[in-house]
Order: structure tokens, then C-alpha cells, then sequence
């Protein structure tokens, strides 16, 4: 499967780009490849764009904890409402998708949260 990349590969070789396990830790299954390495097409392409359309994509119209006004996720003092995991348990996979569909919208609502903190 050529999307995959064996670390057991990159181990044998001098790659300077990829990190390895270091003795006596045992070498990883997979590898951790540069942002933009893979890009989505078929039907995965498909059920991203259902996702950045769906509840994922459009979670701050829905979500009391998603508003940024509010948030405490927002503030430069950490005060406000709802600072608890949910926002960046959210933000993480939300920001890898619009990155990975190349998606600006997503994109500058997910820099907007990042920036804030």
C-alpha cells in the first residue's frame, strides 16, 4: 500500500527527516509524515467533505461550549465559559481537516481559535 511508510524502512536508511526509536525501545510499526505528504481523493475524499459539511464543520453554530466570545479557550486570562477538553479535542481534528481538504473557511475559524490560545 504505497500510503503507508514502514519505520522499519526509514530505520535501515540515514534519514535525517524522520524520527526513530533509539535502543532498546522497539522500532515503530509507522512513520509520522510531513504535513501535505497525502493528499485525500475518492471516496475518503468524500466522507471529509461530509464531515466539514456536517456537525464537524459547522459545530460552532450548534455547540454552546464552541462559542469564541465566550469561550475561556479564548481568553487571554483563561476566564470565561466552558474551559474545560471538549473545544481542542474538536479544534485538533478540525484544523487537520481543512488543512487536509485545503479548506479556507475551516482553515481561518481554526487559526482563529489557535491564535487565541
Amino acid at each position: 500500500m504505497p500510503l503507508l511508510a514502514s519505520a522499519a524502512e526509514a530505520n535501515t536508511k540515514s534519514e535525517s527527516f524522520y524520527v526513530a526509536n533509539r535502543q532498546p525501545l522497539a522500532p515503530s510499526a509507522f512513520i509520522k509524515l510531513p504535513i501535505g505528504s497525502i493528499k485525500p481523493k475518492g471516496w475518503l475524499r468524500h466522507q471529509l467533505e461530509l464531515e466539514a459539511d456536517g456537525m464537524t464543520g459547522h459545530l460552532e453554530e450548534i455547540s454552546k461550549w464552541c462559542k469564541f466570545e465566550d469561550s475561556a479557550w479564548a481568553s487571554s486570562d483563561g476566564q470565561g465559559k466552558f474551559g474545560w477538553e471538549e473545544l481542542p479535542y474538536w479544534l485538533k481534528g478540525y484544523g487537520d481537516l481543512g488543512y487536509v481538504l485545503n479548506d479556507e473557511r475551516i482553515i481561518k475559524e481554526a487559526r482563529k481559535w489557535i491564535d487565541a490560545v
